[in-house]
């Protein structure tokens, strides 16, 4: 199968998966805000940052080992060597994970305050099964097959679904919401365990340990945990401490956490197809590294065209958003929930770059790159929280995304000699800005759902228009939408292709397709 065919099938199935956990997720933090209210909310919220800190921690070093490493074996041919990966990073992974659990059950038990107790360790218990499910999911990356990760994960959610409801009619509190993430994370861990365990175990057992794997896989996972620690200042909202030391209003943990929870759903896509074609790079290291740069330039354009019209358009309708989901005690959050579309935009297109250096084993330059960017965060964000809160957390978490994503491209385009489509991103942008300004002129003037749909219909029709008479889409495009739209029901199908062929343009239509 092609890697276009792979990238493809691996971007339908993945993205299904987000666009279920991304909807229920948004219902349920939606309810919960509105049972909590602000205060209370934003407590829980610190203490659940404390406790994600610390399971990201622990999951990325191992867990991504065992990704790039079972992945480049896979590509050889190697299943014997990639199913000894696997076994040797879960029992290394089932150590760590305790001992994290552990560690930081007793100190969320001697710190939380009294009325929040049981609902921290509830929310700290949740580490160990979290930890050791990401081995499991991230072997499932390895084999690029993304499908096999499916019903965990739905599973799971929906239970988090029932708990949640549960919690709001029960009217169960902090305790409920502590619960229910302990028991989505146990129903995730167990059923995808089982499934990942009986396919890895029919593998061959056979295998030759290449020379110098053990000090490979030893190196690139203390880089990953080092480039981590620097990494959580930069991508795991960090700015909680900062708002919850530096502001004298709780709300704005709240606030803060509101804004960035509605942006980041927008990440959907580029999340999506970021890791679909990261388990790709992976394999296509073990197989011809000669491809990556044209894989990784390719998938570029494909984020800049999901992600820019998605998040430019969103800054205009995201105050009618918040009114609409959260109510009016949500309305301080107004300046940070436009601007957080915006500033949320360069993690969009982090996936593939940092997958290219990664399986190159040049993590040293993630980690150079997000240190500069940590300082840059914590720098703004010091100067700018006490006077401004959840305002000045959200542009120090912005310019530090602009600086360690554009250093990481930037040393891609130099290393590797990546090529991006320039022209084409300039006019994905300008078409994006004029379909929002469309889009704020409409809303100013109507009620919250009202202008939601109105401002954004208007939006995806100026959108398009100027996509069709600025030739955004190329030929090949026909091809590899196809390939997603064809796992859509029929009656969605149909439209869905149509659409996309009206946006090429019919000077282009008899061009030769690529491919990549």
């Amino acid at each position: 199968m092609s890697n276009t065919r792979t990238i493809a099938r691996n971007t339908g199935w993945y993205g299904l998966e987000n666009v279920i956990s991304s909807v229920v997720t948004l219902f349920t933090s939606i309810a919960i805000a509105r049972t909590l209210g602000p205060s209370k909310m934003g407590y829980i919220i610190y203490v659940a940052w404390i406790s994600s800190v610390v399971s990201s921690l622990g999951g990325i070093g191992i867990p991504s080992t065992t990704q790039k490493y079972m992945a480049e074996f896979i590509g050889m041919g190697d299943r014997g060597t990639a199913r000894y990966i696997y076994f040797q990073t879960l029992y290394l992974q089932i150590g760590m994970a305790t001992l994290a659990t552990v560690g930081l059950l007793f100190w969320v038990l001697g710190d939380a305050n009294a009325g929040y107790k049981l609902a921290s360790a509830l929310v700290v218990l949740s580490i160990w099964p979290g930890m050791v499910n990401s081995i499991s999911a991230q072997a499932n990356v390895a084999t690029e097959e993304l499908s096999t990760n499916l019903p965990a994960s739905v599973i799971s959610i929906l239970v988090f679904f029932v708990a949640i409801l549960a919690t709001v009619v029960l009217k169960w509190g902090v305790i409920g919401v502590g619960a229910s993430i302990l028991l989505t994370r146990l129903v995730d861990f167990f059923v995808r365990l089982f499934p990942t365990l009986k396919r890895i175990l029919s593998w061959e057992t056979a295998h030759v340990q290449p020379e110098g794997l053990r000090a490979r896989m030893i190196s690139f996972s203390c880089q990953s945990v080092a480039s981590m620690v620097v990494a959580m200042i930069v991508w795991d909202r960090s700015e909680f401490f900062l708002l919850k030391h530096l502001s004298a209003d709780i709300r704005q943990v709240a606030y803060y956490s509101v804004a960035f929870s509605m942006a980041e759903r927008l990440l959907i896509t580029s999340s999506v197809f970021g890791s679909a074609s990261g388990a790709t790079i992976f394999a296509q290291y073990g197989r011809d590294k000669s491809r990556l740069p044209e894989i990784t330039a390719s998938t570029f354009r494909y984020l800049a065209l999901t992600s820019i019209p998605v998040h430019v358009i969103s800054a205009s309708l995201a105050l009618p958003a918040l009114l609409l989901l959260y109510g009016n005690q949500y309305t301080g959050a107004a300046v940070v929930v436009t601007l957080a579309p915006l500033l949320c935009m360069p993690k969009a297109f982090i996936g593939p770059v940092q997958s290219l250096l990664q399986s190159a084993e040049r993590q040293s330059y993630i980690i150079v790159a997000t240190v500069l960017a940590g300082v840059v965060d914590i720098g703004i964000a010091w100067y700018l929280i006490p006077i401004h809160g959840a305002v000045g957390a959200c542009i120090g978490s912005g310019a530090a995304q602009v600086t360690a994503v554009g250093m990481m491209w930037a040393v891609g385009i130099y290393l590797y000699k990546v090529k991006l489509p320039w022209l084409q991103v300039a006019k994905i942008t300008l078409s994006s800005i004029l379909a929002s300004v469309t889009a704020h002129y409409i809303a100013i003037h109507l009620r919250p759902l009202w202008a939601i749909l109105c401002g954004g219909t208007a939006s995806l029709i100026v959108l398009f228009t100027l996509f069709y008479l600025m030739r955004v889409l190329e030929p090949e495009d026909r091809a590899r939408f196809s390939i997603l739209t064809g796992m859509l029901p029929k009656p969605l199908a149909a439209p869905a292709n149509k659409i996309v062929s009206l946006l090429i343009h019919p000077n282009l239509a008899g061009a030769t397709p690529t491919n990549v």
